[in-house]
Formats: C-alpha cells, structure tokens, sequence
C-alpha cells in the first residue's frame, strides 16, 4: 500500500513546525543573564559555554583603582576565579582566605583559587565612577549601556530559548 504524496507533504511540515517550536521556546541556549530587579525591561543575556570564564571590573568607590572579579560558570553556577586589585584600603582583602593564594605581580593583589560558588549576583550598577563592565572572550560591556545607570541587577547562569534571547539585548559574541 502506497502512501499518499499530500500525507507525507502535511507529515514533513508537521514535522517542520514542530522542529522550529522546539527551536523557538526551548530553553536550551546557555547564558549569563543579567536580570533587572527594580524596573520593567528586557534582560540582557551573554551567550556562554560551560567551564567558560567572564570578568566582572569595576572602579572601586574609595580608592578609585580597579578591580576585577573573574568567574567561571559552571554546573549552574558563578564560581569565583580570582580577583585582582590595586590597593589593600578599606573593602578590600589584605590576604587570602583558607585555600586560597595570594600574591603580588607588577604592583597589584591577587587572589586565586577561590573558594565557594554563587547561584547569583546582586549589582547596583553604578551611576558616576564604578563603570561596571563584563568582559568576555576579550570584548567589553560597559553595563551602564546595556541596563542603564543605577540598575539593580542579578547576575546568574541559567537556560533561556531563542525567544527570549530575541526579546532581550544579546551581548555581542
């Protein structure tokens, strides 16, 4: 018995359609989003792989020197790389934590193999000199761009489709 051609005609576009939901609504695209916490608005999402690292700089509000935060995702989660600053004034570390290593390079503090993991991130992001900014695969965004000035933000790995990658601003790759 032969099947008809208008059956395997409507089975294959059924099949289409079904493939491009999936691919639309699925949540399979890993991220890092940065959510807003005080305000309606898109999120902004960076695309990125597991065991991937990003940097999170910023000038510190009472020294006015940077300092820069990596991360690495993974398992679903921000666990923190090393941090790296300039001046062991009021809010920063004088030494490392149990575990950790601390040393001085070329007249700046480093802190490596950190201990613990974050489900998220909560950010103001700065309005007059912190000058938030992620920097990932060598590119960087200033924050204050992309979620504006004096956002409250979390900053936490997750899934999203390509929908809401749509919907949202997608920092660059």
């Amino acid at each position: 018995m032969r099947v008809p051609r208008r059956y395997i005609i409507i089975g294959a576009g059924l099949i289409g359609l079904f493939l491009t939901i999936v691919w639309a609504f699925y949540p399979y695209r890993s991220v890092v989003a940065f959510q807003s916490m005080d305000r309606q608005g898109p999120n902004a999402y960076m695309l990125i792989t597991e065991n991937e690292n990003f940097e999170l700089k910023f000038t510190h509000s009472v020294h006015l020197s940077d300092v820069i935060e990596e991360y690495k995702v993974k398992n679903g989660k921000l666990y923190p790389v090393q941090m790296i600053y300039e001046d062991t004034a009021i809010g920063m570390p004088s030494n490392a934590g149990e575990g950790e290593t601390f040393e001085m390079k070329d007249g700046k503090y480093y802190i490596s193999n950190l201990q613990g993991s974050h489900e998220s991130i909560n950010l103001s992001v700065g309005q007059v000199r912190a000058d938030h900014t992620i920097i990932y695969r060598k590119q960087s965004y200033l924050l204050k761009d992309i979620v504006g000035a004096g956002a409250v933000i979390k900053i936490e790995p997750d899934h999203v489709s390509n929908w809401e990658l749509m919907r949202g601003e997608t920092l660059d790759e």
